[in-house]
């Protein structure tokens, strides 16, 4: 009966949104309203935009709002130890509204909350100070940590549905200061922060077990030409976690690439430490309608009483764009956005929108003998077929092979899976 609730509501919600698939400008003009005699204006371009009309007072209401579909496939060694998933699946993935307020030139503010599962989160909830003189940028509130491109770029510019397994070593929100600022004319991005490590927001104010992260990463474009058509992009990410021991205990747990599984194939368990030490090298690029993603990340976890562990986990994406637009770079925080087609889908026009066909290669190992951890080897393959109908909607299918091996420190040591999923987008 849950299910079928569930669907039905995916249904309705989708059909209210479609008109979003047409409501954009065919030629990408912001459309106006004066609404008290030119003193306000409100516009729609990407989201609903109400502004001043010397543009001091910028206030942008949106969000996203996604939908999956899916089938799940387990080999039996995955079902001897977990109950058969071998079934159709659906699920509302999230619903995301967000409140974007601007003042002046300086000033910007952003309120999102996340309806997800059981429970509801926020997400970003921040106030940043601009154009700070030697400074650049001052954010404040709950925000992502500068720390792995695949995470910071976030749903909608992102390769597949979920990150890939590689970014379990990435942390997400924290209660955290930040400075940033870019330099070179925009080649090289510098963000640093300190941050109060906890799963949700109103966890930093509740729970007496929090930790301290103090994080960074900085970004270099050595080429870049064509107005960003074509470039070269390096960076590096560190975090070091201070850990508070038996009260904070550290692990790692990738998913398989899928958010409709609960199945987990590879585990470290959880570890007593005092505090981790994450490296994340990142390697991208854009060749015109062809780019490339890719991140190393390591993780040394200075454990407690035994002997410290190390794991490590890669990714590997590339893409190619068959409509012939560019995938977007965002050079003030140096991550991938989500592809604007050229001609949005208006089938009366002969618009079809954008199609981006990518693949993706995931190794996470949680395997280290010198520490007695045999959390085992997760290796992803992934196929994606992303068509982005406008500048707001998105429809993407993917099929995954996910496996573990060398695993020892669970019943399930050998294991692989196959999904099969779908997932419509609208953001604004």
């Amino acid at each position: 009966m849950k299910k079928v609730t569930v669907f039905i509501l995916s249904c309705l919600l989708t059909l209210l949104l479609i008109p979003a698939v047409f409501a954009a400008p065919a030629n990408g003009e912001e459309q106006k309203v004066d609404v008290t005699e030119e003193l306000i204006t409100m516009a729609w371009l990407d989201r609903l935009k109400i502004e001043s009309e010397d543009k001091a007072f910028r206030l942008k209401l949106g969000g996203t709002f996604s939908f999956d579909w899916g089938q799940i496939n387990e080999d039996y060694r995955v079902a001897s130890v977990y109950d058969s998933v071998q079934d159709h699946k659906q699920e509302v993935r999230f619903a995301k509204p967000l409140i974007d307020l601007k003042l002046y030139d300086d000033y910007d503010f952003r309120v999102q909350y996340e309806f997800v599962g059981k429970r509801g989160q926020f997400l970003d909830v921040w106030g940043r100070v601009k154009n700070i003189p030697y400074i650049g940028r001052l954010k404040i509130g709950n925000f992502k940590e500068p720390f792995s491109m695949t995470v910071l770029t976030g749903d909608t510019g992102g390769t597949m549905m979920e990150y890939p397994s590689s970014a379990v070593f990435a942390q997400s929100r924290n209660l955290g200061i930040q400075l940033s600022n870019t330099y070179l004319d925009g080649r090289i991005n510098v963000a640093a922060g300190v941050f109060n490590k906890a799963g949700y927001l109103d966890d930093s104010f509740t729970t007496g077990q929090s930790g301290v992260d103090l994080t960074g990463r900085v970004g270099w474009r050595p080429y870049q030409e064509d107005e960003g058509r074509k470039l070269v992009h390096l960076g590096l990410g560190y975090s070091h976690q201070f850990l508070n021991g038996n009260n904070q205990l550290s692990s790692f747990s990738p998913k398989v690439g899928s958010n409709l599984s609960t199945i987990k194939l590879a585990g470290t368990g959880s570890m007593v430490a005092d505090g981790q030490d994450l490296f994340n090298f990142e390697l991208a690029g854009v060749w015109d309608q062809f780019w490339l993603m890719s991140e190393l990340s390591t993780a040394y976890v200075d454990r407690k009483i035994n002997k410290g562990a190390f794991f490590y986990g890669y990714h590997v994406d590339v893409g190619y764009i068959l409509t012939g637009e560019t995938k977007p770079f965002k050079s003030s925080n140096a991550v991938f956005g989500a592809i604007v087609p050229d001609k949005p889908f208006n089938p009366l026009n002969g618009g079809w929108g954008a199609l981006e066909v990518a693949l993706q290669y995931a190794r996470t190992d949680l395997n280290d003998s010198s520490a007695s951890i045999k959390g085992g080897v997760q290796d992803n393959i992934g196929v994606a077929l992303n068509w982005f109908l406008n500048s707001h909607t998105r429809i993407a299918g993917n099929y995954i092979h996910a496996g573990v091996s060398d695993r020892e420190n669970s019943s399930l040591t050998n294991g692989e899976m196959d999904i099969y999923q779908c997932r419509i987008s609208f953001y604004f």
